[in-house]
């Protein structure tokens, strides 16, 4: 007989929503990642595709066990090394982790939260054990995003997080939107994206935003350090349209020390500079080798990585 229950999937798996009164969310099967966010009527997050899949801009994923490029897919760790798959051919390396391509389950859901569960098994190149749970949560003024990872194997594991949401404030390209980080620092890369040295001031380079003002022509790949923080511990970082109409909030927690910026100047033609990646990362890019906010996590030891998106919109 047919099966009569046959339900196709879109290439992310299924979708859940969580809602709160006017907002909305939408959260994909794989990865776990953050689809689609609804404040009011106005959407905050420029998807790759309809179904939710992050395609090869990471939209909406989570990176976890590391954010960013481990360069050439090597790394030495507690004496031994380690070689990654790399599936970045143009900077020959191994990027943003793998935990946004495995299937995700539903663990708990209520109208307006949601915490999805997986487990991340050793594989080529990480021998290392996880149970990771994602959720998202409605919270009076902001939508929560947090990440737990418990290392249930039997060694000390590296570990890094991030997270890839395209952000959208109404305008046709991100040129004419308006940013403002607090971050003192950037990291100055090589030629295929490696951070070379400690960070360095934002002082008279296109990556001074402490002071809102245009996005403007430059191309944004780039990780901003030394960030202000308010009294709890909290990162801002704002995006508004010009008119200031929408404008965006992302709080990074305790636990993000830098900020990834990605204006998609490599993307497909049609996305290319539609929208603003802005990245939560715990480590700088390549930290699996140079360090820079590497996790350590011991066996039984978790990390926990909380942030949230707020809005204005009129």
């Amino acid at each position: 007989m047919p099966n009569t229950q046959f339900e196709a999937l879109g290439r992310a798996g299924r979708l859940f929503e969580v809602k709160s009164g006017s907002r909305s969310a939408l959260v994909t099967e794989e990865g776990a990642g953050l689809f689609r966010v609804s404040w009011d009527g106005t959407e905050l997050l420029s998807p790759a595709n309809d179904d939710g899949f992050g395609g090869n801009g990471g939209h909406g994923q989570i990176l976890v066990p590391w954010p960013g490029r481990v360069a050439k897919g090597y790394y030495d760790f507690g004496g031994e090394g380690y070689q990654l798959p790399v599936d970045d051919h143009v900077a020959n390396a191994a990027i943003h982790g793998f935990a946004r391509w495995l299937t995700w389950s539903r663990s708990d859901q209520d109208a307006d939260r949601i915490t999805l569960s997986a487990r991340m098994l050793a594989r080529q190149g990480y021998p290392f054990c996880f149970d990771l749970e994602q959720s998202y949560a409605w919270l009076a003024d902001s939508l929560e995003v947090a990440l737990s990872a418990t290392n249930v194997g039997d060694r000390t594991a590296p570990f890094g997080y991030g997270c890839h949401p395209y952000f959208t404030v109404g305008t046709e390209t991100v040129d004419d939107a308006v940013l403002e980080v607090a971050a003192d620092h950037y990291l100055k890369v090589d030629d295929v994206l490696n951070p070379v040295g400690l960070p360095e001031p934002v002082d008279g380079t296109p990556f001074d935003f402490r002071e809102p003002r245009p996005v403007g022509p430059t191309h944004f790949d780039v990780t901003l350090a030394g960030l202000a923080r308010d009294q709890d511990g909290n990162v801002a970082v704002k995006f508004a349209s010009p008119d200031r109409s929408v404008t965006v909030t992302c709080s990074f927690g305790p636990a993000v020390n830098y900020v990834q910026l990605y204006s998609g100047d490599t993307l497909a033609p049609a996305l290319r500079r539609r929208a603003l990646a802005i990245e939560p990362y715990t480590c700088a890019p390549n930290a699996f080798n140079n360090g820079l906010g590497l996790l350590r996590v011991p066996p039984g030891g978790s990390v926990r990585v909380a942030w949230s998106i707020s809005a204005e919109a009129s």
